[in-house]
């Protein structure tokens, strides 16, 4: 499952990434998004991957800010059996049994090529951040078989050198 804040073109695309590398790898999996209307919300996002748990869901990648607090108590009160990765920092101290990995995300990098940039003479321009500019997965994985981790660091690579294309699809899901 994806459990969003906002339906927001990125959150569209991050959902619509998963999609595609599950068509491509042909895993057997049903996926399942919910945005809950608020990044910062932690009883609705509490309320929310209940609700997601209760249906069967066992692995949540969560979107979120404020609100993945609300995840995090889910998932601990769920038994342990269900799975989540989270977003911007390591969290992994918050739901130490049921975290996979952080997608991290370090803002130094773009903020030096943009100072760089300016003191330069540059006035405008954009940035984009991906694998290896300024986002990485947290490695080696926790709760997963120790293999998955090689598995993930592999695929990041491919993404990184543009082996693995991943679409940009911002279209909205239903």
């Amino acid at each position: 499952g994806y459990l969003g804040g906002v339906s927001l073109p990125f959150s569209y695309a991050e959902y619509h990434a998963v999609e595609q590398a599950l068509k491509e790898t042909n895993a057997k999996v049903q996926f399942k998004a919910v945005w809950v209307g608020d990044f910062n919300d932690p009883a609705k996002a509490r309320q929310a991957a209940d609700a997601m748990i209760a249906d069967g869901v066992d692995f949540i990648m969560g979107s979120l800010n404020l609100g993945i607090v609300g995840l995090t108590e889910s998932v601990k009160s769920s038994g342990g059996k269900t799975l989540i990765t989270v977003k911007y920092t390591d969290k992994s101290a918050t739901a130490p049994n049921n975290i996979v990995t952080s997608v991290l995300y370090d803002f130094t990098p773009p903020l030096k090529e943009m100072v760089t940039k300016i003191r330069n003479g540059e006035r405008k321009g954009y940035y984009e951040m991906g694998m290896g500019k300024g986002i990485s997965i947290q490695l080696p994985l926790k709760n997963a078989p120790p293999e998955l981790s090689k598995e993930i660091a592999k695929i990041v690579e491919d993404i990184k050198s543009g082996q693995i294309k991943v679409a940009e699809d911002a279209t909205p899901v239903k």
